[in-house]
């Protein structure tokens, strides 16, 4: 990694950091708090909190560089309306962050508590991880509410940094290796990237079996009676056949035999296809159902860092995007795009991801969404699936 690409990503851990031992300071009613300064009905300061710190510490780092999240939307300046990853002109440091996923799931496991309970005192406890497991999923370390923060640099993801609050565990991935790292919520360490990379445990993305019925496993998000769009977006993306997305007797059939996890966090999803899966269960692939771009972002750096572990001339993962000719919008935005409207840019013969279209969009950038499948390399079913129907191959 070049010097400044890793200021950069020591920046962002320590946004990340700070947030998180902020959040831990706080009371369970603190977290629970409504806040009405973003015109939403459905922020709390958990989710406010860690974002404005996030926000404001990357900002004192970089004035220049522009920051995308979900409630403030996007802070920066524009440039030029055309991308040049070759021209200064161009944006250098755009940092994506999710801070606060799982937030519905969070924010029921709270509720059950005391209010005056501090939040360090809940992830430190010994039952939490169990309790969090039986109800949102196994294993913790995958499933557990988190924050991250990713960073695009000259149209190429550099880095992803993600925190679970569940395990306190911070993973990241770059170029410089991918790593999962214990925290302390009592002692506020604010890790560098030699650090993480001295201590932590590699994050491996093994290969698959061979089994064909391993490949059909997996992760998505299906939405619910208040998210609705996104089983119709699944239906008609090419993963069933015409006659399962015509009946939803046999659609939830195919559920029943290939879904592992319909609710699943977003930044931490691609950890699916890691080894922090137990091998008992193998996930063949994960999939972005037309979902915003804070949800995915941060799986980029996965795909374009880790390596196959008997080939490390070869990327351990494989993504595609997945168009539809007909496809569906949430909230006016496209969920399955073809290559005209998406992020992805090709120029000069290679793809980028295109940061002056991305923060051009209105209202805000965080809107953008996405249909995105992930896949370890030797998924077969997978990659002959997406050629057949024409989904376009991302690569940096």
């Amino acid at each position: 990694m070049q010097g400044v690409e890793i200021a950069h990503m020591n920046a962002a851990l320590a946004a990340a950091l700070k947030a998180f031992y902020d959040l831990g300071h706080s009371t369970v009613g603190d977290a629970l708090r409504p806040v009405d300064a973003y015109g939403k009905d459905d922020t709390l300061e958990m989710d406010s909190g860690p974002e404005i710190t996030i926000w404001q510490e990357l900002r004192r780092y970089d004035t220049g560089a522009v920051v995308i999240s979900e409630e403030i939307g996007s802070k920066g300046i524009t440039f030029n309306d055309t991308f040049n990853p070759n021209d200064t002109r161009s944006f250098r440091t755009v940092f994506i962050c999710d801070p606060t996923d799982r937030s519905n799931q969070f924010k029921e496991f709270l509720g059950k508590l005391p209010k005056q309970q501090k939040i360090r005192e809940v992830l430190n406890d010994p039952e939490t991880v169990a309790k969090w497991e039986k109800e949102y999923g196994a294993p913790a370390s995958i499933s557990g509410s988190t924050s991250a923060i990713s960073c695009v640099r000259r149209g190429i993801p550099i880095f992803a940094v993600i925190i679970n609050y569940i395990t306190q565990q911070l993973a990241i991935s770059c170029a410089a290796g991918n790593r999962i790292i214990q925290l302390s919520s009592e002692r506020p360490d604010i890790l560098t990237l030699p650090d993480i990379l001295a201590r932590g445990k590699e994050i491996i993305f093994p290969c698959l079996d061979g089994n064909v019925a391993n490949m059909k496993k997996f992760v998505t998000f299906l939405g619910d009676v208040k998210k609705t769009g996104y089983l119709e977006n699944f239906r008609d993306s090419g993963f069933v056949s015409k006659e399962q997305a015509a009946d939803r007797a046999l659609l939830d059939e195919f559920f029943a035999k290939h879904l592992h996890y319909g609710k699943p966090g977003g930044p931490s999803r691609a950890l699916y296809l890691s080894a922090l899966q137990p091998r008992s269960t193998p996930m063949g692939f994960v999939l972005a159902n037309g979902e915003k771009i804070g949800e995915w972002i941060h799986w980029l750096s996965f795909v374009q860092y880790v390596r196959s572990q008997s080939d490390d001339s070869q990327p351990a993962l494989v993504l595609y995007e997945v168009s539809q000719d007909r496809p569906w919008t949430k909230n006016g935005v496209l969920m399955a795009t073809h290559a005209n409207y998406s992020v992805f840019r090709e120029y000069d013969g290679k793809l980028f991801v295109d940061t002056n279209w991305l923060l051009q969009q209105k209202p805000s950038p965080s809107q953008v969404r996405a249909t995105l499948i992930i896949a370890p390399y030797d998924n077969r079913w997978v990659i002959s699936s997406a050629v057949k129907s024409g989904y376009r191959p991302i690569r940096f």
